[in-house]
């Protein structure tokens, strides 16, 4: 039944995909340049629901997870789908064992009645994706006949001077950040309390966020490395223990004032010195404009600090009109001229160990 399962969800998938035809023109652009012919519709779509990631950093088929309209087994897909120029190597009753060309993983495919289609040494290009124990190719494969070594380096060769390879390198890096970034957020709240917190002194923050760090690296566990540790995860990897971190604040954030600590579900995690003035004016609770200024001409803080302070006042608007000596408006067009709203949002995370 996987495939019946894989043909329900993405029936979801591809109505949902055809009613933001912005995505699909993305989407098609980036991997054709253009709109797709009819064979390339299907590609489109794959891309657009599975790979795609929003500006706020989740895949539709995520998106759909969340609001019910697919079980949670089907987010699997956002993560561990995988696609790419395959070989077959091997049937094994409906199975077959396909080796990827780029990276040379192998993955078993259940694939019955297809035998005729894929002999032996077969090339195919083909999204796999992981229904119940097992996986399953989304549609019809684009195939090429048994391939000798060096027919099949240069088919690779081929296809990676188009935009495709990349461009689902680049997409799978930025899944898998945004999932780290969801995933660390929800441990930051859990030690520290809140998404947002302040200190009153930077030596303060220094011993808290250092805390904080051998907290993420050590102790916290996480879905995406299988329930471990940063710590247990290298260790794994590497063969040997990860170098410890030392953390130093530097810059403003080692002076005087009331530093702080924003860990934002889609900016991600943003170190603001003299935060809780910035905050304590636009709430009316102090008077602190110089500091409202600076974070308005400085290229390096985004709309995020002057969002969390009209999400909890929107007078606040009024008093950064006031600093800013213009009329109150709408936040965005308060900072229009400061701020670029169409920005890429790109994952911040905390640090990591170093190699």
């Amino acid at each position: 039944m996987p495939y019946a399962t894989a043909a329900a969800w993405k029936s979801v998938l591809y109505a949902r995909a055809a009613a933001q035809p912005e995505l699909l023109a993305q989407a098609s652009h980036a991997l054709l340049g253009g709109a797709p012919d009819d064979g390339q519709v299907a590609e489109v779509l794959d891309l657009a629901t599975i790979a795609w990631v929003d500006r706020e950093g989740w895949t539709l088929v995520e998106r759909a997870v969340a609001d019910g309209a697919l079980p949670p087994e089907a987010a699997r897909w956002a993560h561990e789908a995988r696609a790419g120029l395959w070989v077959v190597e091997q049937w094994m009753g409906a199975d077959v064992r396909v080796r990827n060309l780029a990276t040379d993983e192998a993955e078993v495919v259940h694939a019955p009645g297809m035998e005729a289609d894929l002999p032996p040494r077969a090339v195919l290009r083909a999204w796999l994706l992981p229904v119940a124990q097992t996986r399953v190719f989304s549609g019809s494969p684009d195939t090429w006949g048994p391939m000798g070594v060096i027919a099949r380096m240069d088919l690779l060769a081929q296809w990676r001077t188009t935009p495709e390879p990349a461009l689902l390198d680049r997409l799978a890096t930025l899944r898998a950040a945004f999932r780290r970034q969801r995933e660390e957020r929800e441990a930051f709240i859990a030690h520290m309390g809140a998404d947002l917190v302040t200190w009153t002194d930077s030596a303060a923050m220094e011993r808290a966020f250092a805390e904080l760090v051998n907290v993420m690296l050590n102790h916290a566990r996480f879905p995406s490395l299988g329930g471990r540790t940063r710590a247990e995860a290298w260790r794994a990897a590497k063969g040997e223990d990860p170098k410890v971190i030392q953390v130093r604040l530097g810059g403003d954030l080692a002076g005087p004032g009331r530093h702080g600590i924003v860990y934002d579900s889609v900016e991600g995690v943003h170190v603001l010195p003299h935060l809780a003035d910035v905050l304590d004016h636009l709430a009316g609770r102090g008077f602190h404009p110089d500091a409202v200024r600076a974070y308005v001409a400085d290229p390096g803080v985004t709309a995020l600090p002057f969002r969390r302070a009209v999400a909890a006042d929107p007078g606040a608007t009024a008093r950064l009109a006031a600093v800013l000596g213009v009329a109150d408006g709408p936040l965005d067009t308060l900072l229009a001229p400061h701020k670029d709203a169409d920005a890429p949002r790109a994952p911040s995370v905390l640090p990591d160990f170093d190699d």
